[in-house]
């Protein structure tokens, strides 16, 4: 129905129309009586914001697959890291929802530094079969739900990395072909010597929170003749591999070492805050949550409120394991949050849950939204027993700030690795020389 703009009703007739369109245009959009609300509902997946915690080429899970690790061997709070052509060996756990049989396929690619992908062929960084397979899994003894847990450790005796260098894994499911998820891994070589630090300092633009300068020493091999030209160097914060920042003030006036720091404009924050959840056992978790509901599917645990400005940090490298517990008798959770903070909700901003448990990703479905009854923000991740680093991170104009929530603690001790990366005209491609790993 189209109306003349100069058309003049009556004021009943006024409000019988205005009343009428309205019942149209909820019938022809889908009105909700939701409680939730967010200018996100309105946003396509284009407008997501870009997440800076991941490498661009890291692909989070998607369901059914859940629980995600991939580590060195028996140090599962240790970044992906390997020595080439030693005994060392990642080990990859993730999981899968259901109970029944699937079957899975998981290949590798060679990148350089910038993650773009190396041009190396299959046959020239890799010693074994192009894809390889897992199937079966071993059923969960717990049935609420029941799950599949599928385990591999690499480089074994069918597969052995021949170069260095920046790796991604990808695993796909064997009847569909659909990637599932990609995760970043490293194997260097442990040419040449290193060591790092870090420099506290204080910078006003950053609000006065103390902010770490990383600076490192290389002690060059032999075989690097002109290190100004073929090395680079990288410092990464909490194995957050998307933000790696090159260090840009290098100096090489000793023939025999590399001094290399980032500038001064491109700093950490030395005091990062964590939150943590404890979901190690559910019986002692009912002391202290807010509704504990167990039904046929799944366990629904609903959290006190986090508030803001409020934490207890815990830092990358203490001796908790973070992370899904890998035992079969653990079960899932569905796991509600709440956050008590100032924040309305608008069209230019919203709030994002990211953790261990969804590998960092800023993804609609751990978006938070208003709940104007309660006057929180609230959001649910399926979660399975265990630890777990975790924070709200906000997200305006695109722009991710997962600082906006922490407390300002000093002194926080702080993970860092440096990267020393070599380029190889004689081979062409970019290899691995040293990694560092090192604590302030």
């Amino acid at each position: 129905m189209f109306l003349k703009a100069n058309t003049i009703f009556s004021k009943p007739l006024n409000i019988f129309f205005c009343w009428l369109m309205t019942l149209l245009l909820c019938l022809t959009a889908g009105c909700s009586t939701t409680q939730f609300q967010s200018s996100s509902d309105r946003k396509n997946a284009s407008e997501q914001p870009e997440n800076s915690f991941l490498n661009e080429n890291t692909a989070p899970a998607v369901d059914p697959i859940y629980s995600v690790q991939l580590h060195p061997v028996s140090r599962p709070n240790s970044g992906p890291i390997i020595e080439l052509n030693s005994s060392d060996q990642l080990q990859l756990t993730f999981e899968s929802i259901g109970f029944e049989s699937r079957s899975y396929q998981y290949y590798f690619t060679h990148h350089n530094p910038d993650g773009s992908e190396s041009g190396l062929s299959e046959d020239q960084f890799l010693e074994g079969f192009s894809k390889s397979n897992l199937s079966g899994g071993t059923v969960s003894r717990s049935s609420r739900p029941y799950y599949r847990q599928f385990s591999v450790q690499f480089p074994n005796r069918e597969l052995k990395f021949k170069v260095s260098g920046y790796y991604m894994l990808h695993v796909e499911d064997s009847d569909s072909g659909d990637l599932l998820f990609s995760t970043p891994f490293f194997v260097f070589e442990n040419e040449g010597d290193i060591r790092s630090s870090a420099k506290t300092i204080q910078t006003p633009r950053q609000q006065l929170r103390t902010m770490h300068r990383l600076t490192g020493h290389y002690l060059l091999p032999d075989f690097v003749d002109q290190p100004q030209f073929d090395l680079s160097f990288y410092f990464v914060q909490n194995q957050f591999w998307g933000r790696a920042l090159s260090a840009d003030e290098l100096d090489f006036s000793d023939p025999d070492e590399v001094r290399f720091e980032t500038s001064s404009e491109e700093t950490f924050p030395g005091d990062y805050e964590f939150r943590i959840l404890n979901l190690n056992n559910i019986s002692k978790i009912r002391s202290s949550a807010l509704e504990i509901k167990e039904t046929d599917d799944v366990t629904k645990l609903t959290l006190f409120d986090d508030a803001e400005g409020f934490t207890d940090p815990v830092t990358a490298g203490t001796p908790s394991v973070f992370g899904a517990s890998t035992s079969l008798n653990s079960i899932y959770l569905n796991v509600e949050f709440r956050l008590d903070a100032d924040i309305e909700p608008d069209d230019e901003s919203d709030l994002y849950l990211v953790g261990d448990f969804n590998q960092w990703s800023v993804d609609d479905k751990h978006r938070l939204r208003y709940d104007s009854e309660m006057d929180r923000w609230v959001t649910k991740a399926m979660m399975k027993e265990g630890t777990y680093r975790y924070k709200y991170v906000l997200v305006e104009n695109g722009v991710i700030d997962d600082l906006r929530f922490d407390t300002l603690f000093q002194n926080v001790r702080q993970e860092y690795h440096a990267f020393v990366y070599f380029r190889d005209f004689n081979e062409y491609y970019t290899r691995l020389l040293q990694v560092n790993t090192f604590y302030h």
